[in-house]
């Protein structure tokens, strides 16, 4: 079975949903077609693979509907028993953090983006990987604390991607990652780098702070990917609810892709 560029980019995407916690580390694992699979070549195919297709998967959801809708039809139910193996790769969050798995979920959905697989891990590292080979090809950790004990874990379900609505935008941060912290922050990297975007808020992140005096630093947070709605990056908050009466508000905040106003 020869795969076509089209058919790998959303196998990349599509079939990786396979999770687990060994030995107490996050791990994904990709899966691809085995019966008759021409591997040659797989890496350089998927990077080949036109997101002029529509192929890419953009958003939390496929796109900013959140259809879910992939037009990939290469795994079927006649072949999906055929599946492996195709990479693993382990984030090794939690290496040192043995004492508080049980406060932590790994509950990420990457996004395909500019030939790069990217996603969070359960303390806000960012990180970006080849779709072919599984291998890293940046990492960035916004040093969330890890002593904070967050009402809904530690814990990040993915990251957002925007790109300058001006069509001959180049150079750094012209594309963006954005991803909410367990500390509440929204955070903007540059795609092709990782790096902070500086001229987003302070730094490249934005504090957002919540409506009353928390009681302890883990009860207001941000667990779900923001939403990119044109050039506006929008944020929900997750809290403790039912804790007590005068808790902490959800809120939502929008604000400028480029400038974090």
């Amino acid at each position: 079975m020869k795969l076509t560029p089209l058919r790998l980019v959303m196998l990349a995407v599509g079939a990786f949903v396979a999770v687990s916690f060994l030995g107490g580390s996050a791990i994904w694992t990709v899966l691809g077609l085995s019966k008759n699979l021409d591997i040659d070549g797989r890496a350089e195919i998927i990077r080949e693979a036109p997101e002029s297709l529509g192929q890419a998967w953009t958003a939390y959801g496929g796109d900013a509907q959140g259809t879910r809708y992939s037009a990939a039809g290469q795994i079927t139910p006649d072949n999906v028993g055929q599946l492996e193996i195709a990479w693993t790769f382990r984030t090794g969050a939690l290496d040192g953090h043995e004492d508080i798995i049980r406060d932590t979920a790994f509950e990420t959905t990457p996004i395909l983006v500019e030939n790069k697989l990217i996603f969070c891990t359960q303390f806000n590292e960012v990180i970006a990987v080849d779709p072919g080979t599984g291998k890293e090809i940046w990492r960035h950790d916004p040093n969330v604390p890890t002593d904070v004990n967050p009402a809904n874990q530690y814990t990040c379900r993915g990251v957002s991607y925007w790109k300058s609505s001006a069509g001959d935008a180049t150079g750094s941060c012209a594309s963006r990652v954005f991803m909410g912290t367990v500390d509440s922050r929204l955070i903007a990297l540059d795609v092709a780098t990782g790096a902070p975007c500086e001229a987003f808020g302070v730094n490249g992140e934005v504090k957002i702070e919540p409506s009353l005096k928390l009681r302890w630093p883990g009860e207001f947070q941000i667990t779900s990917a923001p939403a990119v709605i044109g050039d506006t990056v929008v944020t929900g908050s997750a809290i403790g609810d039912n804790l007590r009466t005068n808790a902490p508000k959800g809120t939502v905040h929008a604000f400028d892709a480029l400038t974090g106003a």
